[in-house]
């Protein structure tokens, strides 16, 4: 069973805010879940990131005047987030897809 599985057959939503998660409604969340969801954070996460239509990938070929400058790898993000992410510390680089 998928971690949002486990929510959703207890009556809950979760949603991504930002990098927090949102589980609703949290009055009625007990210990038990409480624990589930600190346990299971990460899993819950990713799962929601994947149902978001947005392709996410772990490393990035970043790029200046067409040569490989290095390759940015770290936590899966789209492609946006990874041109801002190279960006800030390169203004002027490129990310291939």
């Amino acid at each position: 069973m998928a971690a949002i599985d486990y929510l959703t057959a207890r009556g809950f939503s979760a949603r991504v805010a930002g990098k927090r998660l949102v589980v609703s409604p949290a009055s009625r969340l007990s210990d038990d879940v409480r624990k589930y969801i600190k346990a299971h954070r990460l899993e819950l996460l990713a799962e929601l990131a994947a149902n978001d239509g947005q392709e996410r990938r772990s490393n990035w070929c970043i790029t200046r005047d067409g040569k490989t400058l290095c390759t940015m790898i770290g936590e899966p993000m789209t492609y946006s987030e990874a041109l801002e992410a190279a960006r800030w510390r390169w203004p002027d680089v490129e990310v291939l897809r």
